[in-house]
C-alpha cells in the first residue's frame, strides 16, 4: 500500500503541476506503479475538464469557442505544458533535416526554433478548432473528455515499453531500466479494459470507444516507425509529443464518428 501511494504521488510529481514537494524512493516497484497510475491521472484531468464544461454550460452563456478554449487551456495547465514542450522539441529536431545524432542534440537544446513555434501553433489551433466543432454541433460526448486523455497515456505506456531509448542517459532511460514490463503491460491492459467498459456504459455506444482504440493502435505503430527512423528510439520529449499528437488525432476521429 505504501509503494502504491508513493507511485501515485510520483505520477503527480513528474506528470502534473500538482505541488508534491517531497522525495520518494525510485525503485522498480514505485516507477512501474507510476506508469500504471498515469492513464488514471489523465482520466482525472479529463474529469476536471468535464466538470468545468458542465459548470460553464449550466451557469453561464459561454460560447462553443470559449468552452473549447477553456478545455484546451486546462489540459495544458494541468500538465504544466510538459507534453507541449516535447512536441516543440521534436518538431525542431525533425525539421532540421539533420542526421540522427544532430537531431538528438536538438532535442536536448532548451531553445525554441521557428519550426517548433509553427508546429505548436498548428497543434493547439488544430485541437481548438476540432473541439470547438464538437461543441458547436452539440456532438461532444461527455465521456470522451475523460476517455481521450486516459487513452493517450495508455498508448504512451505501450509505445514506451516497445521502444529502445535513443540515448543511455536522462529520465526516459532511467525509467526504462526501472520498469517491470510484464506487470506494467498487464496492469495497463486491465485499466484499458475497465475504461472501455465505463465509456460504453456512460455513452451508450459500443462502436466509438473501440474505433478510438483502433485509431490509437494505428497511430502508435506509425509514430513508432517514425521515431525509430528519425531519432533511433524514444526519449522523454518524444513521449510528450506522442501524447499531444495522439490527442489531436483522437479528437479528430471523434468528430468524424459522432
Amino acid at each position: 500500500m505504501k509503494t502504491a501511494w508513493h507511485s501515485l504521488l510520483l505520477t503527480l510529481q513528474f506528470f502534473t503541476v500538482v505541488p508534491i514537494h517531497k522525495e520518494f524512493p525510485l525503485t522498480k516497484k514505485s516507477i512501474t506503479g507510476m506508469f500504471v497510475f498515469l492513464p488514471w491521472i489523465g482520466a482525472a484531468m479529463g474529469l476536471l475538464g468535464m466538470c468545468s464544461m458542465y459548470a460553464l454550460q449550466t451557469y453561464s452563456n459561454s460560447s462553443p469557442l470559449l468552452l473549447a478554449f477553456v478545455l484546451v487551456a486546462l489540459f495544458a495547465l494541468f500538465t504544466g505544458g510538459l507534453h507541449l514542450d516535447g512536441w516543440i522539441d521534436m518538431s525542431d529536431a525533425f525539421f532540421s533535416y539533420r542526421n540522427v545524432e544532430k537531431r538528438l542534440e536538438i532535442l536536448d537544446d532548451p531553445r525554441v526554433g521557428a519550426f517548433g513555434v509553427l508546429s505548436i501553433l498548428f497543434l493547439v489551433l488544430g485541437k481548438l478548432v476540432i473541439i470547438h466543432e464538437l461543441f458547436l454541433q452539440e456532438l461532444m460526448p461527455v465521456w470522451a473528455i475523460v476517455f481521450i486523455p486516459f487513452l493517450t497515456r495508455c498508448g504512451m505506456t505501450f509505445y514506451f515499453m516497445s521502444m529502445k531509448c535513443s540515448k543511455e542517459k536522462g529520465l526516459a532511460y532511467f525509467f526504462k531500466t526501472h520498469i517491470v514490463p510484464k506487470i506494467l503491460t498487464v496492469c495497463t491492459f486491465l485499466s484499458l479494459c475497465i475504461a472501455i467498459g465505463i465509456a460504453i456504459f456512460a455513452g451508450g455506444q459500443l462502436a466509438i470507444p473501440f474505433v478510438l482504440v483502433l485509431v490509437l493502435v494505428i497511430g502508435l505503430i506509425v509514430f513508432r516507425q517514425f521515431t525509430l527512423k528519425n531519432f533511433g528510439g524514444v526519449s522523454g520529449d518524444l513521449l510528450g509529443a506522442f501524447i499531444e499528437g495522439m490527442e489531436v488525432l483522437l479528437w479528430l476521429t471523434l468528430l468524424l464518428c459522432v
